[in-house]
Order: structure tokens, then C-alpha cells, then sequence
């Protein structure tokens, strides 16, 4: 069970990128009815379906979105770090939460209740233009991880994961997942994982150590797609 600590503070909320284009006098009334939840690695934070109420902000760990599949099978959707928000969202009155949320390792959030966003909604349109812009980027990015699993092959989403979710501040770009969690993330097995891995490292690509990948050579990673999309970008 989660265990729920003081108000979040003010100077917590000024730290994280995703609350830098807030006033700080709004950014005061905002942390005020926040939440500080704190969760074990593993645990639950709320499951596909449920009731929905709130807005999450992971202020220290990593966090999981998860959906099942119509015939059972886990699909990792991708990983919240520090800053990012997840849950559903009252700006659009969902009533249901969208996927499951697990926490990958200790967990800090900080939660905006549904009955506290609209309390601000109500006096501060700033805040809510500005947790509007928060939430659209996270939509985006669900939005392009949604094409990916429907126009990629398998090998071309594990390849995907390890870009992402690589260490770059390293010497050497690590990914610090397990093969298990790869698999979540790119919506297969543990054992597709394991062969893919193999192949890479043969090939010279990524070395292979215990608890952890080490990238040698990102450009070789990188989708059938990002020649295209990088072009169109110019």
C-alpha cells in the first residue's frame, strides 16, 4: 500500500522541468493541494479501468504503463522518469483510467486530485493552460509509441526501448533494464528479447553484461523511419 507523506512543497515543484513555465505565485496555490505518494518497486499505482481522479507526477523514480491486450498479454507502453506526468487527465473529463501504472523501482508522486484541479480551474485558468500543455506532450508521446507497435517489427521496437531509455550521461550509453522489462516495454517476450540481444552483440551493436545493456553503436539502433522523419524535420 502506498504510503502518503506531508503537502508537497513549493520549492520541490520549481525543481522539476515540467512546472518551470508556471508563475511562481500559481505554482504556490498548485503545490498546496498536491499529494506526496510513495511506492515500493513493483507495486500497483492504479489499474486499467478503475475510476479515475487524479494527475501524476513522478518526482523521484521510475514508473510503468501497462495495457493488456485483447488476448491477455501485457503491453509496456513506456516508462515515466522524473518530471513526467501519467493518469488520466480532467482537462478531458476521463472518467477511467487508460492503462496501469506500476512503479519499476522506489517511487515518489506528487498527485493532483480531481476535486483540487477544479477548484483551480475555477480561479486560475493559467495553471490549467499550462498542465494542458504538460499533458499534450504526453500524449504525443503515446501517440507516436501507438504507431510504432503497429508499423514496426519486433527487432525494430526492442531496438527503439534501448534508444530511449539509455543512460547517455554514462561513458558508455547503458540501458539498466532487465530482459523481462525490455520485453513489457516493446510488447513481446522475454525470449525474442534474450535472441534479439545475442544477434546485436554479434553484430557489434550493444555488449551484453549482467543487469544491464551497453550501447556501441546508437545509428545502427535507430527505425526505418528516423531517416524520413529526421528529413521532414528540416
Amino acid at each position: 500500500m502506498a504510503t502518503e507523506s506531508l503537502a508537497v512543497k513549493f520549492e520541490e515543484l520549481l525543481e522539476m522541468p515540467a512546472f518551470q513555465d508556471i508563475p511562481q505565485e500559481q505554482l504556490r496555490r498548485l503545490a498546496a493541494v498536491m499529494m506526496r505518494y510513495h511506492y515500493a518497486p513493483g507495486q500497483i499505482i492504479f489499474v486499467e479501468g478503475e475510476p479515475a481522479g487524479a494527475l501524476w507526477f513522478v518526482a523521484q523514480g521510475r514508473v510503468k504503463i501497462i495495457k493488456h491486450s485483447l488476448n491477455g498479454r501485457i503491453q509496456g507502453l513506456c516508462l515515466m522518469n522524473r518530471g513526467k506526468c501519467f493518469g488520466s487527465c480532467p482537462l478531458f473529463n476521463m472518467e477511467k483510467n487508460p492503462a496501469t501504472a506500476q512503479a519499476l523501482d522506489e517511487v515518489t508522486l506528487f498527485v493532483l486530485p480531481d476535486e483540487a484541479f477544479q477548484q483551480l480551474r475555477a480561479r486560475d485558468p493559467q495553471v490549467v493552460k499550462a498542465l494542458l500543455h504538460v499533458y499534450s506532450q504526453r500524449l504525443q508521446h503515446l501517440a507516436q509509441v501507438s504507431e510504432a507497435l503497429g508499423a514496426w517489427t519486433v527487432a525494430d521496437r526492442i531496438n527503439d526501448c534501448l534508444l530511449v531509455y539509455a543512460n547517455r550521461e554514462m561513458q558508455q550509453p547503458t540501458v539498466e533494464l532487465t530482459h523481462e522489462k525490455l520485453a513489457a516495454l516493446s510488447g513481446t517476450v522475454r525470449e525474442v528479447v534474450t535472441r534479439h540481444l545475442n544477434l546485436l552483440e554479434r553484430e557489434g551493436i550493444v555488449r551484453n553484461e549482467t543487469g544491464r545493456i551497453i550501447i556501441l553503436n546508437f545509428d545502427a539502433l535507430l527505425p526505418p523511419c528516423a531517416g524520413e522523419m529526421q528529413r521532414s524535420s528540416k
